[in-house]
């Protein structure tokens, strides 16, 4: 092989590795709305909330069944022991009674159809119903929650990268300015205090970029989770880390927003179910004071025939069917106190409710101000940058003319990133408290 063949194959080799690296590197561009549809899909703990309500229709589809009539079947076979007689008093030997055939058997059906038992039948069905719709509330419960872990955890990649990109920026600038001033050293102009100052500051801005990464890292690895991606791959969100329209909406009051949230919360709709099931409790309960009344039939074979007279050693047949009727005596003072402790249980039930309003009414108000608070703080904060700007351009022209001290100079580079730090956080953190609107009021 000659030398050209041989550095064409390295060639070959390296633009391999290079794109294979590129691809293990490569990141997902992903809206906050695509990453809302990947966790409905990839989220285990939605998965486990629509396995609950799938398994609630069964159990209606249960309950309804009891409507149909029951059959059973049943068959014996034993032998029977010679019977004893005792004539002269138990402790006397008795006298047996021979019997030809020892054999005993019956085989036969029955069936029971129920014509009112208490409405129970129909209460089950109902309960069912309710606990069905109890666990559809549940499901958008977990939505509204998984989306709004989704949204923080997708907010936080969008927070990091901004920090990291204004850390990395920083820290670009204080390196140039790092090696001015150890010209100006070797110039003897300043001191080495300076110098150590300056050095200082980067190392302490290198430690905040570590930080700042391992930070993405670890929001990155619970989105992805979320969302059904790997622990490690790379998110690029695509969506704008400013406030836009949509999430100010002028027209909607602290008023609108709660009662949105008393009508659509997920919250709200639980409790009133829990005040149902309780309900259909208290009835289940007293149905049991109720007579039973129901069509039988029984059809039996059997051997010998001892159930009629004259009696015969031979195998019968027997039917019989008619209408029965029973009553539970001791169910009036068995469950007597049943059925104390469930109208106790609605009550406190309705009670529960009413605090579920309350803490409604407290998150609604929390939210709505934290959120309203958040957007005059952008703006605060979009002022102090200009300010801080202006202030470290003065700053850093006086102090390379001798005029100021690197202290003010350090001071005033702090104070920038500072500033945009806290417009990050004030978008970031506005927008989560507006998710936060949407999830208490069951539209997220």
């Amino acid at each position: 092989m000659n030398r050209k063949s041989k550095n064409a194959i390295a060639f070959i080799l390296i633009l391999l590795s290079c794109h294979c690296i590129t691809n293990a590197q490569e990141s997902v561009s992903i809206s906050l709305q695509e990453a809302w549809q990947r966790a409905n899909t990839f989220s285990k703990e939605l998965q486990l909330r629509k396995i609950d309500t799938k398994i609630s229709e069964e159990k209606i589809l249960d309950a309804k069944n009891k409507w149909l009539p029951e059959f059973g079947a049943d068959a014996s076979y034993g032998k029977l022991a010679n019977i004893p007689i005792f004539e002269n008093g138990i402790l006397k030997r008795p006298e047996y009674i021979p019997l030809e055939d020892h054999s005993v058997y019956d085989a036969g059906i029955e069936a029971y159809f129920n014509l009112y038992n208490g409405h129970k039948t129909k209460i089950r069905v109902k309960q069912a119903e309710t606990k069905q719709a109890l666990l559809h509330y549940l499901e958008e419960a977990g939505f509204s929650d998984i989306h709004y872990k989704v949204a923080q955890d997708y907010l936080g990649i969008q927070a990091s990268l901004a920090f990291k990109n204004l850390i990395e920026r920083n820290i670009y600038k204080n390196k140039k300015r790092l090696n001015q001033i150890e010209k100006l050293y070797q110039n003897g102009v300043v001191l080495k205090s300076d110098l150590l100052r300056s050095q200082l500051q980067l190392s302490r801005q290198k430690t905040n970029l570590l930080k700042i990464e391992n930070n993405l890292e670890l929001s990155t690895q619970q989105l992805n989770i979320l969302i059904g991606f790997d622990d490690d791959q790379a998110i690029e969100p695509t969506d704008s880390i400013a406030i836009g329209s949509e999430y100010i909406k002028t027209e909607l009051l602290y008023q609108d927003y709660l009662g949105q949230a008393i009508q659509l919360s997920p919250l709200e709709k639980i409790a009133r179910a829990q005040i149902t099931m309780m309900q259909l409790y208290e009835k289940d309960v007293k149905a049991e004071k109720l007579p039973k009344i129901g069509f039988f039939g029984e059809y039996t074979y059997s051997y010998p025939q001892i159930k009629l007279y004259p009696y015969s050693n031979s195998p019968y047949l027997m039917g019989v069917a008619g209408i029965k009727v029973s009553y539970n005596i001791s169910a009036l003072y068995h469950d007597k106190h049943k059925e104390r402790a469930a109208s106790i249980s609605i009550r406190k039930q309705e009670l529960a409710q009413k605090q579920t309003e309350d803490q409604l009414r407290i998150d609604v108000r929390t939210a709505y101000k934290r959120f309203h608070e958040n957007l005059k703080e952008i703006e605060t904060a979009k002022m102090n940058i200009q300010q801080a700007e202006e202030n470290y351009r003065i700053v850093n022209q006086t102090y390379f003319n001798q005029l100021a001290l690197l202290t003010d100079l350090l001071t005033a580079d702090t104070q920038l990133l500072q500033a945009k730090f806290e417009l990050v956080n004030s978008q970031i953190s506005a927008k989560l408290h507006y998710y936060q609107l949407l999830k208490i009021t069951g539209q997220l």
